[in-house]
């Protein structure tokens, strides 16, 4: 996995300040986050096997990341510690309908350079790959993007790629020329938008497939997600939850919808499981290491039932779930 490890310092505030107010929050606190480390511990929840390639700087906040991804046992070993940048760092500020604005820096991230003999001899084992597009923002982050590609593919592996707004912004094009060397493609509604200049998301979903990507899964926040499914384009249901952060949301998602695939569950199966994943994330503060265990994501499908044939799906997920708990014990 190649994406971003940051520190996260997270404040909740009681409204969105104007300008020139001070606008103190009753508390702070201090996560591991960046998409890259939130999706490897949310990957590491469903018992799955991450190495993370990343840059973190060489001062407390660098320590603090490694220390923490090591404990989940998210393999560090090719996240490389730099002396020229701090370790990147993000304030956000969550307001009380769970609504979240980043302030910040990449810092260390933009260094991430191309992969060592090291590096290449772990990644040999890899069955999927799963990177993001804020990687290809930086030479050196798509360098290793694409050795990664080509050595996954040269095993018949998979890779995953995750859009990410800014990239959106700024690299729409290359963003669109790599998710046709990718096997799945995630975007969200809005940074379909800005891909494809539709604003309804069917449009925009079919447009992308309609580029050749081969697979698309579409984020849709509180609507749930979309599929392409047996030919036919899907809308997978949500769960209703009360959010108090969605920090981190998307990174559950995409975790528990990779998961699923690489376990061999049907389409159907690992979109509702992402949805729950997204759901249970949201309900409460910051990602990382707060990012929802199996135990919240399944209270969460047992909360809901569903429609006709979502109840039939549903049913299903939990049986997977209730089968990993069982190995467990």
């Amino acid at each position: 996995m190649l994406g971003d490890i940051n520190a996260d310092l997270v404040g909740r505030v009681k409204s969105w300040p104007e300008p020139g107010q001070e606008c103190l929050a009753e508390r702070l606190e201090l996560h591991c986050g960046g998409v890259g480390a939130n999706c490897a511990l949310a990957l590491r929840r469903w018992d799955v096997a991450v190495q993370l390639v990343g840059c973190v700087g060489k001062d407390h906040f660098g320590g603090f990341l490694l220390e923490t991804l090591g404990a989940y046992k998210v393999n560090v070993r090719s996240v490389r510690r730099t002396g020229k940048a701090m370790t990147g760092m993000l304030y956000i500020n969550v307001t009380p309908d769970g609504q979240r604005t980043f302030f910040g820096s990449r810092g260390a991230n933009q260094l991430v350079g191309r992969l060592g003999q090291n590096e290449s001899n772990l990644l040999a084992r890899a069955r999927a790959a799963s990177l993001m597009g804020y990687s290809f923002m930086d030479d050196g982050g798509e360098a290793a993007a694409q050795q990664i590609i080509a050595a996954v593919h040269r095993k018949n592996g998979w890779v995953s790629l995750d859009a990410g707004m800014e990239p959106c912004k700024k690299i729409a094009g290359k963003i669109l020329r790599v998710a046709r060397t990718a096997d799945l493609f995630f975007v969200s509604s809005e940074e379909a938008t800005l891909l494809t200049g539709l604003r309804r998301p069917e449009k925009a979903f079919l447009s992308l497939l309609n580029l050749a990507i081969p697979e698309v899964v579409m984020k849709l926040g509180k609507r749930g997600c979309l599929i392409f499914d047996e030919g036919t384009l899907r809308q997978v249901p949500s769960f209703p939850v009360r959010a108090v952060d969605s920090t981190g949301a998307g990174d559950a998602f995409t975790a528990a919808f990779l998961q699923g695939r690489l376990r061999g569950w049907h389409v159907s199966e690992a979109a509702l499981a992402a949805n729950a994943a997204g759901a249970a994330a949201v309900s409460v503060v910051g990602a990382g290491e707060r990012l929802p265990t199996l135990r919240q994501i399944a209270r969460v499908l047992r909360a809901h039932r569903l429609k006709k044939p979502w109840e039939v799906v549903r049913l299903g997920v939990l049986r997977h779930l209730s089968r990993r708990n069982r190995r467990k014990t």
